[in-house]
């Protein structure tokens, strides 16, 4: 059956869900297609003995804004859980875990007392990094790599035991080759605003106080049901892969990997940039060859649950970094039971680590068991593990993070200009404006807004 949608969303992850929600609010009439048989992408939350896992993303950044206002709105404020205290983040170095002293995240350490007795620096590194406000502000403002700005403000040791580890946790990528201002845009912001990363945050009072993350009571796939709930059933459509996006007089028609088609005046395509250049392959080969062009980078997400009493380490934070120096696969580790205590059985602890990246593309290869166990034998020392899991799921992404390189602001503007050429065509996902679920919110919620201004339905609404 063709039908007639004036609005096709491509792609049922959080930026799809959030742009079909707020076209429903504007009264813009829609189709919500989705290839997969479940909604919300990468975010998948599961269960197994009083264990909450969570196989995607576990939490909302709380400086980005946009996905806690979204769970307001949905009528989830109530069910937001803050992290908890301590905070500490912990490095891996020879071995042993050092606490990253307060602040230093963000270029500047707030407890200089703390920073100075660290053994996670030597002297002449904590020198360098502390002759960071003399380093002079870049001026022409043209991107570069976040390795090369630690360089620049840090120094070579900053970059190897924090800014290289932190990217490989958050990013799974590589330091020499992301954008700064793409992925770390505040510390860019610190830098051309203050000319000093240290200025910048005694400026603005240091860190915010508060939590750094939030997340949802029963996980994060809450957000994705409350938002499937709000749309018409009848506008949705799951396990329909689409196979090719075609011109069709002054719209398009969605042709259907099953047989079948829609036709509508806009499309909106949600979907990480591999699938979106599959799709566009017929309508255009250029804009379908840039995207392809954007590198993804396989990870596995590993969850191990444990007795209390058979981990060693306190735990007493959010987490551990390893630097590739360490000789290790784990990229990183995330305390899950210290940040989100509710999420285990009482005398019970939830580690979840992380594997692949872009300088270990091989990993996934190991598959469930292989990855199990290596994650698994490398935190035994590490942490203390004294005896087996009770719980363990392993969750992989063969193509699950964006690696947003040097100078990708500029492509994407090239891009938007070339898109030009075929209006009502929107593009959002994973790989485009930026990683995580707020950036997703905002992006499903800029394409609404841009669509529903050229819709007829929403100029005669008052």
């Amino acid at each position: 059956m063709t039908m007639k949608p004036e609005v096709a969303i491509i792609g049922g992850g959080i930026s799809g869900l959030t742009a079909a929600y707020a076209l429903d609010r504007a009264g813009v009439p829609f189709t919500l297609i989705e290839a997969s048989s479940r909604w919300g992408g990468r975010i998948l939350t599961d269960h197994a003995q009083g264990f909450l896992l969570e196989g995607g993303p576990d939490s909302l950044f709380a400086q980005k804004t946009k996905g806690l206002e979204l769970c307001r709105e949905l009528g989830l404020e109530d069910h937001l859980i803050p992290s908890r205290e301590p905070r500490t983040v912990y490095v891996l170095k020879r071995g042993r875990l050092h606490a990253l002293p307060p602040g230093l995240a963000a270029g500047a350490p707030q407890d200089v007392p703390a920073f100075l007795r660290s053994r996670l620096f030597s002297w002449p590194g904590k020198l360098r990094m502390g002759l960071e406000p003399l380093v002079p502000r870049r001026r022409d403002g043209a991107d570069e790599s976040i390795a090369t700005f630690f360089r620049r403000r840090l120094g070579r040791e900053a970059l190897a035991l924090l800014g290289d580890p932190l990217l490989a946790g958050i990013h799974a990528g590589d330091p020499e080759r992301l954008s700064l201002g793409t992925n770390m845009p505040v510390l860019s912001d610190l830098e051309r605003r203050s000319g000093s990363l240290s200025r910048g945050l005694a400026s603005r009072g240091g860190h915010a106080g508060g939590p750094l993350f939030y997340t949802l009571r029963k996980g994060l796939h809450e957000m994705v049901d409350a938002l499937v709930r709000r749309l018409p059933p009848a506008r949705l459509r799951a396990g329909t892969p689409v196979h090719a996006l075609v011109r069709d007089g002054d719209g398009y028609e969605v042709q259907l990997e099953h047989g079948g088609s829609l036709r509508a005046g806009h499309v909106i395509l949600a979907v990480p940039a591999p699938v979106g250049s599959r799709i566009l392959a017929s309508l255009d080969l250029d804009t379908a060859a840039w995207l392809l062009s954007i590198p993804f980078a396989p990870t596995a997400t590993v969850l191990l649950g444990y007795r209390r009493e058979d981990v060693t380490h306190p735990l007493d934070g959010h987490g551990l970094l390893i630097p590739r120096g360490e000789g290790l696969r784990t990229t990183a580790c995330s305390f899950v039971s210290t940040k989100f205590a509710y999420r285990v059985p009482e005398g019970h602890v939830l580690l979840r680590g992380f594997i692949g990246g872009v300088r270990d593309p091989e990993a996934l290869s190991l598959g469930e068991q292989g990855l199990l166990s290596t994650v698994e034998r490398e935190l035994t020392p590490i942490l203390g593990l004294r005896a087996a899991p009770v719980v363990t799921r392993v969750f992989t992404w063969p193509q699950s993070m964006p690696q947003m390189e040097t100078g990708h602001r500029e492509r994407m503007a090239a891009l938007d200009h070339r898109l030009e050429q075929w209006p009502g065509l929107t593009l959002i996902g994973a790989g485009l404006r930026g990683t995580g679920i707020p950036d997703a919110v905002a992006d499903g919620l800029r394409a609404a807004e841009q669509v529903a201004g050229r819709t007829p339905a929403v100029a005669s609404m008052t």
